[in-house]
């Protein structure tokens, strides 16, 4: 489970490029890069310390785990997630979420703006990958939502839903920092050219973070088939704060390489 780099796979822009869609003119688009990329890796982190955070990343292994299950909604249930009889996609993400945000809520818990983005970017993430493995042949059934959620629970399954989350992650982080930064920056010939630029910036900021999260997909299947399978274990909150450590660093350490003036992206 080393850190292994995308190697020659494609890439797209440096991030220091993608900054540079949204000004022009005097700003110094490697300081407001710079700016943006080490408030977001630094708070990145520090996610793995929040109790949100913690709770979204174990919540996204134990549902599939919970789908397996001849009782899907009592499963449910044990790990938190309050769903009616028989529950839909929506019913387990509308559980999750409120699960999350029980969290978020408990006494003595600091509330903190990476917590809320665990949140979103668990919703998301759960809702979207299992949306896209669905039947599109037939109007999929209950039994058909349970049995895809039940795939999730391979390790190679798992690896997508993780890099799902860690996109969906990076992104909103990336964007909390890039929506307090660039304004700072802002003067004559300073502003993008047009709405097309922003567009432009939100689908190049949105591969970055795909990009730099392509390396969970594998790290992901690999410690879950290590933990889960090969040593027969219930995974516990404790062991998602370790794992989370480690993925963390991970999209760190790519988030300072691909910023890097002359990365090997």
């Amino acid at each position: 489970m080393g850190h292994v780099r995308l190697g020659t796979l494609p890439a797209s822009k440096k991030w220091r490029d993608i900054v540079a869609y949204l000004t022009a003119g005097k700003v110094d688009v490697a300081e407001l890069a710079n700016a943006i990329s080490q408030a977001a890796e630094q708070a990145l982190r520090r996610a793995a310390n929040d109790p949100a955070f913690v709770e979204a990343c174990w919540l996204l292994i134990k549902i599939p785990q919970a789908a397996k299950s001849t009782d899907f909604a009592q499963a449910l249930r044990a790990i938190g997630i309050i769903v009616p009889a028989a529950p839909s996609i929506l019913d387990i993400v509308i559980g999750f979420d409120a699960a999350v945000e029980k969290v978020m809520r408990a006494p003595n818990i600091r509330v903190t703006d990476l917590g809320e983005m665990a949140r979103q970017a668990g919703t998301a993430a759960l809702f979207g990958v299992a949306r896209d493995r669905l039947p599109s042949l037939w109007q999929a059934t209950r039994e058909d939502e349970r049995t895809t959620l039940a795939t999730l629970a391979s390790p190679d399954k798992f690896g997508e839903l993780a890099q799902r989350f860690f996109t969906n992650l990076t992104e909103r982080n990336i964007r909390y920092y890039f929506d307090r930064e660039w304004p700072l920056h802002i003067g004559a010939d300073r502003l993008a050219h047009s709405i097309g630029d922003m567009a432009l910036l939100d689908k190049a900021m949105r591969r970055h973070c795909e990009e730099t999260t392509l390396i969970m997909r594998a790290f992901s299947k690999e410690w879950l088939g290590k933990h889960a399978y090969a040593q027969s274990h219930d995974i516990s909150r404790n062991d998602v704060r370790g794992f989370a450590h480690v993925a963390l660093q991970k999209i760190g350490a790519e988030l300072t390489i691909r910023n890097a003036p002359r990365a090997a992206v």
